[in-house]
């Protein structure tokens, strides 16, 4: 009997262990009972009762019937938070009950609502920190305020909103809130407290209990973790915020057409009207649900997503505008990366995992950019093919997605999808793509040129790379209405390759066309080689030793301000000219040249090799006969 106790404790405390997935389902069951609480708050009076909903309208909005749209978003955080605050006290009320009679009753009470306060105390302040971004949160005077995790899990949740509702209502009244985006700033300390003082009462518990959760590992919404009573995400939260570099239009090389089109594609999105809930551009045709980009690498897949994201982010704001001007909020936008993240290890878990992704597309509250990058890697083989369960899920879930099955095509989301080798996609999937473009990367001279020229502007601008431009060349001016058809003057660039080492004449131009001809002859040199290039002339500008007197004397550098350090290790780089370029350009074609005839002589190695060895096979199974 002992040992069967035993086992059932092992069992138990590896069930903890596990990784514990809480689902928006899960939480959308408690949304209920939450906005109850909202609605009712007690705050001592034995007949009145405060609504958070309502002294929330007006702060921002210019209109006491409305909610700004950064102070719905917090409710909607404090919504979300607090129905993980009832779910995880539902989770641990269970694991409490394996806990012998030297535990309390009133100490696993307690314990669940600090645990559970912890949990949601955590989740809010992570999505506060998004909503504010770098913007710092109001100050709050921590010391008058004292959570109570003794008494019931509903009392408490009415006393955390009690004194919430205190402090929303005296900043409001005294004009401290006065714009949408006060209130999450205004917000942000406060749940942060709660997160503290359940985490500073964990001290005070059984050992028995805290252990409870000691190696366990709660999945919300498979986007947020909480492992164990001692994760804190502050800080996390806050660099979590998606961010990118924008680029403009002409600072894309070639992709002319695929360019074209997904720049008319985020103008026809931010068109989408936040009154009637869809795009009028539906009406007239013109937005494709689906787009697939095929390229091969370094062709500038990428850079195309990131100047379409930086266009849409332009129209949401300029748009957005007006309907705030409307009262209808902001028009916001979202990107939803598809990648490996998705998998995962249990049977059924990735398939749920990606619908879970998919989901806030079905809203028709904001606009929508699903990218899914290398779509071939992400779904190995097609369907007939004998891959694993988790990619199989993937597929069928991503098809029925491109075909819009139980999905309202409202003109607000559109699909990315990117690939370098499209024939290795399942067919089924491909041609469920509504429109397809051919990213072919850069191919004039200007391309090229451009490329290093934005790799290299740094050095260019302090001299350190002695490259002048050369005749009838301005950086990027080409996409902008020129044709790049001018002749050179003087000798062309194939008679003058031959001397190019010899250190003179040679220009940015010269070195595009240089990398052109090599485009030409191989058309896997692309945007990257360029960039592999920069790189390599980086390092031939830094070929040099750091002084020893740096390490014996270090006042003699580390006693000085940053910017003069940064200018101590200019000092020391080493000039290049056109000759190192050229001679870089050279070195990577022809290795890129090598390794394809390495890569040929293997495979027909690899193939002789396979047929010897069937033949072998062949002749001994005769023999053996």
């Amino acid at each position: 009997m002992a040992s069967q106790t035993e086992a059932t404790s092992s069992d138990k405390m590896a069930e903890r262990e596990q990784v514990h997935p809480i689902t928006k389902k899960d939480l959308e069951a408690h949304l209920k009972k939450v906005d109850e609480h909202f609605e009712l708050i007690n705050r001592g009076h034995p007949s009145e009762r405060e609504s958070l909903f309502n002294v929330m309208r007006g702060i921002g909005s210019g209109n006491e019937n409305l909610m700004a749209a950064e102070v719905q978003k917090t409710v909607d955080v404090l919504r979300e938070g607090f129905s993980l605050y009832y779910e995880m006290n539902g989770l641990i009320e269970q694991r409490t009950k394996d806990i012998d009679g030297k535990v309390s009753s009133g100490e696993k009470q307690a314990f669940q609502n600090s645990y559970s306060s912890f949990a949601a105390g955590s989740l809010i302040a992570h999505e506060l920190g998004l909503l504010i971004g770098n913007k710092e949160p109001f100050p709050l005077e921590k010391g008058k305020i004292n959570f109570n995790f003794d008494l019931t899990k509903d009392d408490l949740l009415n006393s955390v909103l009690a004194v919430y509702f205190g402090l929303i209502n005296l900043g409001k009244r005294k004009g401290t809130l006065e714009t949408g985006e006060d209130v999450p700033r205004g917000s942000y300390n406060f749940f942060s407290l709660l997160r503290e003082q359940a985490l500073e009462k964990k001290e005070t518990f059984n050992p028995a209990l805290v252990d409870l959760v000691k190696n366990s590992q709660f999945r919300v919404k498979d986007e947020f973790t909480i492992t164990g009573f001692e994760a804190g995400f502050e800080e996390k939260a806050k660099s979590e915020k998606i961010e990118f570099a924008p680029i403009l239009p002409y600072q894309v090389a070639g992709n002319v057409l695929a360019k074209k089109e997904i720049l008319r594609d985020m103008d026809r999105l931010a068109l989408f009207d936040l009154h009637s809930k869809k795009n009028p551009i539906l009406e007239v045709g013109g937005l494709s649900w689906s787009v697939l980009y095929d390229g091969l690498p370094g062709t500038g897949k990428s850079s195309l997503f990131r100047m379409g994201l930086t266009r849409l982010k332009q129209r949401c704001e300029q748009a957005g505008a007006y309907w705030k001007s409307k009262n209808h909020g902001d028009l916001q936008w979202s990107q939803i990366i598809i990648d490996q993240g998705v998998k995962d290890e249990f049977y059924g878990k990735t398939g749920k995992n990606l619908l879970e992704k998919l989901a806030p597309t079905k809203k028709p509250d904001a606009i929508y950019i699903i990218t899914t990058d290398d779509i071939d890697l992400l779904v190995s083989g097609d369907r007939n093919s004998s891959s694993g369960g988790a990619d199989k899920d993937i597929l069928n879930i991503l098809m029925q997605y491109a075909d819009g099955i139980n999905t309202v095509i409202r003109g607000n989301v559109q699909w990315w999808a990117a690939t370098n080798d499209a024939t290795s996609m399942d067919p089924a999937l491909r041609q469920r793509f509504i429109a397809r473009y051919s990213v072919d990367g850069p191919q004039e001279w200007y391309d090229f040129a451009d490329i290093l020229h934005n790799e290299l502007r740094t050095w260019i601008k302090t001299g350190i790379v002695d490259l002048p431009l050369g005749k009838g060349y301005t950086p990027y001016e080409m996409r902008k209405g020129q044709t790049g058809n001018e002749e050179i003057s003087g000798s062309s660039l194939i008679s003058k390759v031959s001397g190019l080492l010899s250190g003179k004449g040679i220009s940015m131009r010269d070195v595009g066309e240089l990398s052109a001809e090599h485009k030409r002859k191989n058309e896997k040199f692309t945007g990257r080689a360029i960039h592999a290039v920069s790189e390599a002339i980086k390092k031939r500008i830094n070929d040099y030793e750091i002084p020893e007197e740096w390490y014996e004397k270090p006042e003699a550098f580390f006693a000085q301000p940053y910017e003069r350090r940064v200018e101590m290790l200019k000092e020391l780089c080493v000039k290049v000219d056109g000759d190192v370029i050229i001679e870089e350009i050279e070195r990577y074609a022809t290795s890129e040249t090598r390794y394809t005839t390495d890569k040929f002589e293997s495979d027909v190695s690899r193939l002789i090799h396979n047929i010897n060895v069937q033949a072998e096979a062949a002749t001994r199974l005769k023999t053996k006969k």
